[in-house]
């Protein structure tokens, strides 16, 4: 790479955390007066932010929006894609964790406005994601430190992973098969959309088979870079793993993307390793099953085949006449108005979205009986 990269790490508590992130702009200036801005937050299922890691901590977002409110930009954006046990119901998630208090006015949900792009590895394929980050001017990603039972971390650039909206998620962890594969869709997810700023919270950070491990460490920082390749090599060691033992890190270095080379990477503030933090060890097998905080605490490609196979079912009696907000949600047309919606199942894209748009409880996601036939014996 050309110039040297940085990645700045400070002492912090959510008390105390506005300090951190008045640090992080001092050193990563971003031009903002005027301009649109997203930040997208980790806010992968309901859960109590002060007693889990799961998800990034609300005192962190409202000091990030406290910051960018006195620089004047144009227009605040606050968001996320919510995960597996989540599809279809961001607000809840949001709602539950305090994330849309913290955002306030400025929580969107971004799952209601998609654009469709071509993907060519590990698959060529088209998908939705949120057009809100591809477009705008300004890119904030707030990842959550956290661990991972077959990436083993999940940090600055597995936050862009939320960029796929919905069960698409799923069907690249059916698909996918083994981490190495699977690493591919996040190598791209990153690069269709490389944040501006990264600001990491390490505060309450994962420990265990995340990325919804029960167990939590207090490292008690925040970390900051405009490389997110760089931000988590460096909690990579801080967590204990070897060179080579996160599989995106690797295809990052192959390919050039962002810094992985510790020596390379300017490091402000403590990065030693913390002493006993209980990473993933066991490296998923040929079977993919893999330790996991989801779910059932293991999870398997069964696990993800449900939802490959999720189809919106429709409450015909919750269903108010006229109302097509669950057609017009849609990014591929795979609905067709009616009480209830006619559904064109080919077309499904597994985004989520009409549940996200539905406000009368008439959606529910469940796995259509034959098509979940068809996949095992395939």
């Amino acid at each position: 790479m050309g110039s040297r990269c940085k990645v700045i790490i400070r002492e912090s508590s959510y008390r105390t955390c506005s300090e951190a992130v008045e640090y992080a702009f001092a050193a990563f200036p971003l031009a903002v007066k005027g301009k649109s801005v997203v930040v997208k937050v980790n806010a992968i299922r309901a859960c109590d932010p002060d007693n889990s890691a799961i998800v990034t901590h609300p005192a962190l977002l409202k000091a990030v929006i406290d910051k960018l409110e006195t620089l004047g930009p144009k227009r605040i954006v606050v968001g996320d894609s919510v995960g597996t046990e989540s599809y279809g119901n961001s607000r809840q998630v949001f709602d539950t964790t305090g994330l849309a208090a913290a955002a306030g006015p400025y929580y969107r949900n971004l799952s209601l406005n998609l654009k469709m792009v071509d993907v060519e590895r590990p698959f060529q394929r088209r998908v939705a994601v949120l057009k809100d980050v591809l477009e705008a001017d300004v890119y904030i990603s707030l990842a959550k430190m956290k661990t991972h039972g077959m990436t083993m971390l999940s940090g600055a650039l597995k936050n862009n992973y939320g960029l796929l909206a919905g069960a698409q998620k799923s069907w690249y962890h059916y698909y996918s098969g083994r981490p190495e594969l699977f690493a591919e869709i996040l190598i791209e997810m990153y690069r269709l959309r490389i944040p501006d700023l990264v600001i990491m919270d390490g505060i309450l950070a994962m420990e265990g088979y995340g990325p919804c491990s029960p167990e939590s460490r207090r490292v008690n920082k925040v970390l900051a870079s405009t490389d997110a390749v760089a931000l988590d090599a460096v909690i990579a060691r801080m967590m204990g793993f070897k060179k080579d033992e996160v599989p995106y890190l690797a295809i990052a270095r192959e390919r050039g993307i962002g810094e992985t080379d510790l020596d390379a990477i300017e490091i402000e503030g403590d990065a030693s390793p913390i002493e006993g933090f209980n990473r993933p060890l066991v490296i998923p097998e040929s079977t993919y099953c893999y330790l996991s905080g989801v779910g059932g605490g293991k999870t398997s490609r069964a696990f993800f085949a449900d939802r490959v196979c999720y189809r919106p079912v429709f409450r015909a009696e919750r269903c108010p006449p006229g109302c097509v907000a669950c057609v017009d949600a849609c990014p591929v047309e795979a609905l067709k108005p009616g009480i209830p919606p006619t559904l064109l199942s080919e077309r499904c894209m597994l985004c989520s979205a009409c549940g996200e748009a539905c406000t009368h409880e008439a959606i529910r996601f469940a796995p259509d009986e034959a098509m979940l036939t068809e996949l095992s014996r395939s």
